[in-house]
């Protein structure tokens, strides 16, 4: 695969791993959105994935807050997605109201735990999870996450990865 960077890639950035977003609820329901990179599924039995998480972001503060919502969505973006990296990843729902500009991305919703929480029009998947763990390390904290079900699954999408990102200069 041919990069148009031509500086040496990172060890972490020479694989191409897929782009997820979480779909997070605070304590109040209010939505909120960030760009996952550091993801993968840990176990089969049960299906589990270990997702970090960066510290101080709404995410992070909707994940760690035990009185909000235990469960959130876990999106595999497609392609197309793309254009979401940089509001969703490159903005922080502290300071910037993401729930405003979800509302205007003709987002689904799925009920987790008698909460609706938004997810986005022509994902790769979208799977409802349950908080399992928390471990708090480094520069990110590290959720566990099982599966609780699959919400969307669109086998015919091409997944977003890390190398198409930073072949767009999203990534460097």
């Amino acid at each position: 695969m041919k990069h148009k960077k031509t500086r040496k890639l990172r060890p972490w950035n020479r694989v191409s791993q897929q782009i997820y977003s979480l779909s997070t609820l605070d304590a109040n329901g209010k939505i909120n959105m960030n760009i996952v990179s550091y993801a993968t599924a840990a176990t089969l039995k049960p299906k589990s994935y270990v997702i970090a998480v960066y510290r101080k972001t709404q995410t992070h503060a909707n994940i760690f807050d035990k009185s909000a919502n235990q469960y959130l969505l876990l999106q595999g973006f497609s392609k197309p997605q793309s254009r979401y990296v940089r509001p969703l990843g490159q903005k922080s729902g502290l300071s910037y109201d993401k729930a405003k500009y979800l509302a205007k991305q003709n987002m689904s919703f799925y009920n987790l735990n008698g909460s609706d929480c938004g997810f986005l029009p022509d994902c790769g998947f979208v799977i409802a999870c349950k908080i399992t763990n928390t471990i708090v390390y480094g520069d990110h904290d590290l959720i566990t996450v099982e599966v609780v079900k699959t919400v969307e699954d669109n086998n015919d999408a091409q997944l977003l990865t890390t190398i198409d990102l930073i072949d767009q200069g999203i990534i460097l």
